[in-house]
């Protein structure tokens, strides 16, 4: 299938909104003004295989020159024979003009001129310049194209503002229902449930990656993949029918809604800059004239083509909704991997258990397991982080219980050694 076609079938398949598709890259209309171009080439002597040899020899130049709006302003510039060449239809630059004053470019002794058989035959011009090929269409397509990428970055902005505000909202929504409460009595809080979804999301990486073989942002296969695979391990957990709050579910939904507004966004824009690519490339192919490599760099509104929209929401719905929530791995010690509590900060700043420093101390360590920092033996009750513990105590009471329960049991055991009776003897047998 034609990409044209392909192209056009994918705006409409995918079902995007009618203001995006009115937005989308031209790509019929350029294909139909990079016929003209080459018709004018031809028209004035210049075929694909004719003016890639004038290229390669460097007897002649197609130059892309932004002018003061930024605009490009394409122009085809020949060398001529010296003594017996000029080209019909063709404009000399006048001295001072960008083209004269432009580097020429270089040529070996004695072939200072192009050959003959390269060149259609015209009358002689003076002067060793450079000669203008007047074209009109090729002005045409840059300026569609330019044009059109500006449209799409104007929308990128529209899409990024409008996520931005939902973003918000969504994190005001979910920081109400994910609160922790005073108690352990949870039937008012879905703080649990949030933070198991929340893992899974982490976990998924749907946008973008951390490992090392893939690291950086997800193309949107990839992502829909990542996507779908979160709402699976979210429904096999059933954690919407154990949400204690019916606006939790409300909550997630509108998440989910998020996601799937980013990762239409993020197709959308690969679509486009695919279409962008193959155009460039026929481009090159139909007119040997070369602006593959130049062209994306010189567009002054190339953000759509360099940019992708996902890596800036992505890390608001971290910072604004996901990391409401936090997550114990953050606050594990690097040695028992537990929560850390009573968490024990050093002079080098590191943070570990109280009972994993109590015995470093009793072992006779002195380093920092981290840093190697000489510090251990320094640390005493002062050392203890009384705002991290009390934001620990807050957050994650059910693992601080638990660790505290497990310190408790630890430290009977040093007491009394070889004595020691665990809380649940056997039970009683009647003779």
């Amino acid at each position: 299938m034609k990409f044209g076609h392909a192209f056009q079938e994918a705006l409409k398949a995918d079902c995007y909104p009618r203001h995006w598709v009115e937005k989308a890259v031209p790509y019929r209309q350029l294909k139909k003004i990079l016929g003209k171009i080459r018709e004018e080439l031809i028209r004035n002597g210049y075929d694909p295989d004719t003016l890639h040899q004038l290229l390669a020899n460097h007897h002649a130049e197609y130059r892309l020159e932004p002018d003061p709006s930024h605009l490009l302003r394409p122009k085809l510039v020949v060398r001529p024979r010296l003594s017996t060449l000029s080209l019909e239809h063709a404009v000399v630059e006048e001295p001072g003009s960008l083209a004269t004053e432009s580097a020429s470019p270089s040529v070996p002794d004695g072939a200072d001129t192009a050959p003959p058989d390269l060149i259609p035959n015209h009358d002689p011009v003076s002067d060793d310049g450079w000669v203008k090929i007047p074209l009109d269409s090729d002005a045409r397509f840059f300026r569609v194209l330019q044009d059109d990428v500006s449209q799409l970055d104007t929308l990128q902005e529209e899409e990024r503002h409008s996520m931005h505000d939902k973003i918000h909202a969504l994190g005001a929504e979910i920081s109400d229902l994910a609160r922790p409460r005073r108690s352990i009595n949870f039937s008012k809080s879905d703080l649990y449930r949030w933070r198991e979804i929340f893992e899974l999301y982490l976990a998924a990486q749907v946008f973008f990656s951390t490992a090392e073989a893939s690291v950086g942002p997800r193309d949107s296969e990839r992502a829909q993949k990542q996507l779908v695979w979160f709402q699976t391990e979210v429904n096999k957990r059933q954690l919407l029918q154990k949400f204690k709050l019916a606006a939790s579910v409300a909550a997630y939904s509108h998440f989910l809604t998020l996601n799937a507004t980013l990762l239409h966004n993020l197709q959308f824009q690969e679509l486009n800059r695919t279409a962008v690519t193959k155009i460039i490339k026929k481009f090159d192919k139909r007119t040997s004239l070369g602006i593959k490599a130049t062209l994306p760099k010189l567009m002054y509104s190339a953000h759509f083509i360099s940019e992708t929209i996902s890596q800036d929401i992505c890390a608001q719905i971290a910072n604004e909704v996901v990391n409401l929530v936090p997550q114990v791995v953050d606050f594990s010690c690097s040695i028992c991997f537990s929560i850390c509590w009573l968490p024990v900060r050093l002079d080098c700043d590191h943070l570990f258990c109280i009972r994993c420093m109590i015995k470093m101390q009793h072992q006779n360590k002195r380093f920092c397991p981290l840093c190697r920092a000489d510090v251990v033996q320094r640390a005493n009750e002062s050392h203890i982080d009384d705002k991290l513990a009390r934001f620990l105590e807050k957050w994650f009471p059910k693992e601080t219980k638990e660790k505290q329960a497990y310190n408790e049991l630890e430290r009977r055991k040093e007491l009394l050694g070889e004595a020691f009776v665990h809380d649940t003897p056997d039970a009683c047998v009647v003779m």
